[in-house]
């Protein structure tokens, strides 16, 4: 007999992140036991986590490809933007640094999302390790790409951050009424 979690693993994320969002999900939760909206908020956070971890790491790749058109319009040297990569992945790149990102956990980063086009391979091919060898069209699509699947996870994660304040609502009501057990 296979476990709940392990079925919901295997749910392709679309589906799963759909059911979440959907409104039917939070619908009608002053009926339903604490025990289950702590559960709710879990899977919520671990999807949530996931998300975050794999947008972070796309707007990683679209600095690195973009410092690499860069690189390519100034003539550059692909050691100069090696020597450039801290400042490329940093804050002063316009973006949130790792170290100013807070990461999923390592068991949620793991959490498999597949995308049925295959999407989620953007963040995880060998795009990066043959950079200077990429024909000028290939990077300019693959940063287009890139930019879509990347606002793509942050309407994601905005609209999963929105269904765990519903829910965390709900369980603070209850923590104020002395029902949260």
């Amino acid at each position: 007999m296979r476990s709940r979690s392990s079925e919901i693993r295997e749910v392709i994320p679309t589906e799963r992140i759909q059911r979440l969002i959907d409104p039917a999900f939070v619908a009608a939760l002053d009926s339903r036991p604490v025990d289950e909206l702590r559960a709710m908020k879990a899977e919520c956070n671990d999807v949530e986590n996931a998300l975050s971890y794999r947008r972070r790491l796309a707007q990683a790749r679209i600095e690195i490809l973009e410092a690499e058109h860069d690189r390519r319009v100034r003539g550059g040297t692909v050691e100069d933007m090696v020597k450039d990569l801290p400042r490329i992945l940093s804050a002063e790149s316009g973006r949130s640094s790792i170290s100013d990102t807070r990461l999923a956990p390592p068991d949620a980063s793991g959490l498999e999302l597949r995308w049925p086009d295959g999407r989620e391979q953007l963040i995880a091919d060998t795009t990066l390790a043959h950079l200077p060898l990429l024909p000028a069209g290939e990077l300019e699509s693959t940063l287009e790409r890139l930019r879509a699947f990347e606002r793509e996870l942050s309407d994601l994660r905005s609209a999963m951050h929105e269904v765990i304040d519903t829910v965390e609502r709900e369980i603070a009501a209850r923590q104020v009424a002395g029902t949260a057990g």
